[in-house]
C-alpha cells in the first residue's frame, strides 16, 4: 500500500530525545521558546503561541473573535472543509450565528470574487480556510470589504503565501491557526500554533490557553483551557523549522512531478487540477485532483484505489452531511460535485518517483473503470484465452500485426495491455510494446469504441508503464492515410523518421 501520508521525522529527533533525557517533558523547557522564536522568525509574525494541536488553535480563533468583537452578528464559514473548523466555531457560538459560504469548483475554496464578497452582511466575520494548501488572498478580500473581520484556519495552508506574505500572518486578518499533525508538511505528531499581529489578542490568548492563571498561584482570572505544547513536541518542531527550506523544496518537487505525469489526462479533460488565485503561492501539503464527471460513488472510488494498493481520501463533505449538522440547509450543488470528484492522493515526503508513476497509472485505470472498462495485463495465465478469443481474430486493414503471427510472438512482448468491457463482457482494445531488433508499439481499438479517447488513454498508460519506462526509444508504423492516428502519435511526441509506399515509420524518444 502506498499510504496517503507518512511523516519523515527520523532525522529530526535529537532535540526531543534531549528533552526526555533532561527531564523537561511537559510545556516547560527550552525547546518551546526556541521553536516559537524560530517560527516567528520564519513567518515574520509579531506573535505566535505553540499549542497542543491545530483544533485547539482554531478554537482560539473564535475565542479571540468573541473577545475582540463581542457584538458580531454573523460568522461565515466554508461549506466543504475539515469539520474541526465548524466544531471550533460551535464551541463558542450558537449555530444561528453561523452561515454557510458557497464553494468554487475551480479553487476548491469559498467563492472569493468581488461580486460575492460584496453580498456578505455587514457587522460580520469570515472564517477563511485554505483548503488543501490552496491559499486565498486575504489582503485582497480585506481591501474589498474593510468592514469584515477575517480569521484564518491555516491548518492546511501553513507555509503558503499571499502577496508575498506567509498566509495567516497578515495585518488583514485578526488571527490564524495552523496544525503540525502527523500528516502535515512539518509535524510534531499533534501540535499547532496560534498567530496574531494584535498585542491585546496575544495577551488574552496567552492567558486563556494556559489555564487563565493570575499572578497568584492557583488563582485564575478566566474560564480557560490547557492547550500547551510539550517540550518534546517543540523539539521535533524546532529541528524541522531549521530545515524548512529543504523540506519545502522536496515537497514542491513531488507536486511538480505529479503535475508533469498528469499532463496528458489534463489535455484529455479527464481530470482537473486545483486553480490558484493570483498573487498567491500554494502550500505543498497534500496533492489532489478532480476526476471530471466521476461516475462512481465515493465508496466505489476509494475501494478501487485500495484494491490497487493506493491510499486515497475524498474531498471534504458538504457541511450538512455530518450527523450533528444535517439540519443545515445546503443549496450549493457545487459542494456535492467537489466531494464526489476530488480525491487526495499519496504525497508523503518520502514518496519515490516510481511510486508516483504507479499512482498515476492507477488513476488511468480508474478512468477506464468509470466507463466499466477493465485494463488487463497479459500474462502466462491468461494469454492463451485472450489470444484465441480476441487477438487472433482481429481483422482490420489498419492493424495487421497478428495477420501473420502466432501466439509465439507474445514471447517478444515487454508488456501487453487489454481493454475489457465489463458491461458487455468483451475485449475492445489492445496495446503492446515488443522487441524485434528494436522496440515497437502496436495499438488497436475496436471500431465502435473509437473516437472516445480510449486510444489516447491506453497509449499514455503503456508509455508510463514501469516495464517500459527505461526503454530509450519506441517505434511504430502507421498507414499514410490514417490521419487521425498520425496526429495522435504526434501529440505524444512520435516523429516521422521514414516513409515508404503506404506507411510511415515513427519514433519517440523517451524522456526520463
Amino acid at each position: 500500500m502506498i499510504n496517503i501520508y507518512e511523516p519523515n521525522i527520523s532525522k529530526y529527533t535529537e532535540s526531543s530525545i534531549n528533552a526526555i533525557h533532561d527531564g523537561w517533558i511537559s510545556n516547560h523547557g527550552k525547546f518551546v521558546e526556541l521553536a516559537n522564536n524560530k517560527l516567528k522568525e520564519i513567518t515574520k509574525s509579531r506573535f505566535s503561541i505553540l499549542m497542543s494541536n491545530g483544533t485547539c488553535a482554531t478554537h482560539c480563533l473564535f475565542l479571540t473573535l468573541k473577545y475582540k468583537y463581542p457584538n458580531i452578528d454573523k460568522i461565515y464559514v466554508p461549506n466543504n472543509c475539515y469539520i474541526a473548523a465548524w466544531n471550533s466555531a460551535l464551541m463558542v457560538y450558537d449555530i444561528d450565528k453561523l452561515e454557510v459560504m458557497k464553494m468554487n469548483k475551480d479553487t476548491w475554496n469559498v467563492i472569493t470574487n468581488e461580486e460575492y464578497i460584496q453580498t456578505l452582511d455587514k457587522n460580520s466575520a469570515v472564517l477563511i480556510v485554505h483548503n488543501l494548501g490552496n491559499i486565498i488572498n486575504v489582503p485582497l478580500l480585506k481591501r474589498i470589504r474593510p468592514d469584515l473581520i477575517f480569521i484564518e484556519d491555516n491548518c492546511e495552508g501553513m507555509f503558503g503565501k499571499y502577496e508575498n506574505i506567509f498566509s495567516g500572518v497578515s495585518e488583514s486578518s485578526l488571527c490564524s491557526s495552523c496544525s503540525f499533525y502527523g500528516n502535515k508538511i512539518i509535524t510534531t505528531g499533534e501540535g499547532g500554533a496560534f498567530f496574531t499581529q494584535d498585542e491585546s489578542v496575544y495577551n488574552y490568548i496567552k492567558s486563556i490557553y494556559s489555564q487563565g492563571m493570575s499572578e497568584k498561584r492557583y488563582l485564575h482570572n478566566l474560564h480557560a483551557y490547557n492547550y500547551r505544547m510539550t517540550n518534546i513536541q517543540a523539539g521535533f518542531l524546532y529541528e524541522q523549522l531549521n530545515d524548512i527550506d529543504k523540506i519545502l523544496e522536496n515537497k514542491y518537487k513531488i507536486f511538480q512531478t505529479y503535475d508533469n505525469l498528469l499532463q496528458e489526462l489534463i489535455k484529455l479533460e479527464k481530470i482537473k487540477l486545483i486553480k490558484h488565485e493570483d498573487n498567491t503561492i500554494y502550500a505543498p501539503w497534500i496533492y489532489s485532483l478532480r476526476i471530471v464527471n466521476n461516475k462512481k460513488s465515493i465508496e466505489e472510488t476509494n475501494d478501487f484505489f485500495r484494491k490497487n494498493n493506493v491510499d486515497t481520501r475524498p474531498f471534504f463533505y458538504p457541511i450538512n452531511s455530518h450527523e450533528h449538522l444535517k439540519f443545515i440547509t445546503n443549496n450549493d450543488d457545487t459542494s456535492y460535485i467537489m466531494n464526489k470528484e476530488i480525491i487526495m492522493i499519496p504525497s508523503s515526503p518520502t514518496i519515490t518517483y516510481e511510486q508516483q508513476r504507479y499512482v498515476v497509472n492507477t488513476i488511468y485505470k480508474f478512468i477506464f473503470n468509470c466507463e466499466n472498462i477493465d485494463v488487463i495485463e497479459l500474462s502466462n495465465t491468461n494469454q492463451y484465452d485472450i489470444f484465441q478469443s480476441f487477438l487472433s481474430k482481429i481483422n482490420d486493414n489498419k492493424f495487421r500485426y497478428f495477420n501473420t503471427r502466432s501466439i509465439e510472438c507474445l514471447k517478444n512482448h515487454i508488456v501487453t495491455l487489454i481493454l475489457h468491457d465489463k458491461k458487455y463482457n468483451k475485449y475492445i482494445g489492445y496495446v503492446h510494446i515488443d522487441f524485434e531488433y528494436k522496440y515497437w508499439l502496436g495499438i488497436y481499438i475496436v471500431d465502435e469504441y473509437q473516437n472516445k479517447k480510449l486510444g489516447s488513454l491506453l497509449l499514455q498508460l503503456i508509455l508510463q508503464h514501469e516495464k517500459v519506462y527505461d526503454i530509450n526509444e519506441i517505434n511504430l508504423t502507421v498507414d499514410i492515410d490514417n490521419k487521425a492516428a498520425i496526429q495522435l502519435y504526434k501529440n505524444l511526441n512520435f516523429k516521422i523518421i521514414e516513409t515508404k509506399n503506404t506507411y510511415h515509420t515513427m519514433k519517440r524518444l523517451n524522456e526520463h
